[in-house]
């Protein structure tokens, strides 16, 4: 704080004690600031981390239907469906056009793909085996493909504890 004369008329002297006014912004106001770019900045996270999310459930979504029809073609041209099999493609399945590699790749939501043919089921359908993810996800990807319930619906939760695709029943 500085003591500064300011002379109004020649014959009047004033002792002023007021502050110069700095430009700048104090250290409370600068702290304010980072606290609200960083809330606005999680939210943004957040919404990016969900649309991340559903973007790679719906990708998912896409190659389980293109899996689906593959069986569903294969059975049109022969008449019924191939055998139950695990992880593996069903080996008396010749002239599925399914990638081996996309088959076999882990899924989203953990686990693998596995035919649930009708010889061991009474359903013929796609499964994800040993299954990782939270339950919000997998209620999201049925969303995606079905009605958002795991008890009903074409995507579910079936008895031998794996979320299924029905293909048919």
């Amino acid at each position: 704080m500085g003591i500064e004369i300011v002379t109004k008329k020649p014959s009047q002297v004033v002792v002023s004690t007021a502050r110069p006014r700095n430009s700048g912004f104090t250290l409370l106001e600068l702290m304010i600031v980072i606290v609200i770019v960083g809330i606005l900045a999680a939210i943004a996270m957040t919404s990016y981390r969900n649309f991340i999310l559903r973007s790679q459930l719906t990708e998912m979504a896409t190659t389980l239907g293109q899996f689906a029809r593959e069986f569903e073609i294969w059975e049109q041209v022969n008449g019924y469906y191939p055998n139950d099999s695990h992880i593996v493609l069903p080996p008396d399945a010749n002239g599925l056009a399914i990638n081996e590699d996309d088959w076999s790749r882990e899924t989203l939501l953990g686990g693998n793909w596995n035919w649930e043919g009708p010889d061991g089921y009474s359903y013929a359908g796609i499964s994800i085996v040993g299954v990782t993810a939270e339950e919000e996800h997998i209620m999201q990807f049925d969303t995606i493909l079905d009605d958002g319930v795991l008890t009903s619906g074409k995507f579910r939760r079936t008895s031998n504890g794996r979320y299924t695709f029905i293909i048919e029943e």
